[in-house]
């Protein structure tokens, strides 16, 4: 079983948290990637309406009240997407709701990740096939993700750190982006900068910071 330590930041690129308390965002390393990577490539469609990622379970996982799910860190609930960008408290009968953007993004998230189930009971999506109803599911969505996704490289940001981090930043040097500090394998500010100077120097990767698969694939990993 796949260890439950990731923590989810509190903001990124395409995304915010909500229902944040000091152990509620945590997930497997494979599920918080694909949040982070789901979020990104959501960005560069929707600038300007981040998803907001509820809770996904607790460290470690195991019970979580008063979900009756989210104990394998593989679940994550998502508030419904607004017509103006807002974050905010909504069910799929609110006048602010957005069910065209909310579709969008379900069907977005089928394409480019590998989803269990989804639950959420705005009628004409479980119509269209898009979501399943559950109760208690009217004011959010519930993404719940296979543990195993495509394999492709992790995606790499603040607060991330390993082997394939310090492979990443030995690589972003010889290019000629040099981290203070060097390839510690430790993603932090520093290694943050140099990529959105590569991201910059290499359009048209967009200068977020964030070492996703295009990032990468453009410095040959």
């Amino acid at each position: 079983m796949a260890t439950i330590e990731s923590l989810l930041p509190v903001s990124g690129v395409g995304f915010r948290t909500n229902n944040r308390t000091d152990n509620s965002h945590f997930a497997t390393q494979v599920v918080h990637d694909v949040l982070i990577k789901i979020a990104g490539l959501w960005h560069d469609l929707h600038p300007d309406h981040p998803i907001s990622i509820g809770q996904i379970s607790h460290r470690g996982g195991g019970d979580f009240p008063p979900h009756h799910q989210h104990k394998l860190g593989v679940e994550a609930d998502m508030r419904p997407l607004s017509i103006d960008g807002q974050d905010l408290h909504l069910t799929f009968s609110s006048p602010e709701y957005s069910r065209d953007l909310t579709r969008e993004f379900v069907t977005f998230l089928r394409a480019n990740a590998r989803v269990h189930k989804i639950f959420f009971n705005d009628p004409r999506l479980i119509q269209e096939s898009l979501t399943n109803h559950a109760a208690g599911h009217d004011n959010h969505l519930h993404l719940w993700f296979e543990d195993a996704q495509e394999s492709t490289p992790r995606v790499l940001s603040n607060f991330t750190k390993g082997d394939d981090v310090k492979r990443f930043q030995e690589k972003l040097i010889a290019a000629g982006f040099p981290i203070e500090g060097g390839a510690d394998g430790k993603f932090g500010k520093n290694t943050e900068d140099a990529v959105r100077a590569f991201q910059t120097a290499h359009p048209p990767l967009p200068a977020n910071g964030i070492a996703d698969e295009a990032t990468q694939s453009a410095l040959g990993i």
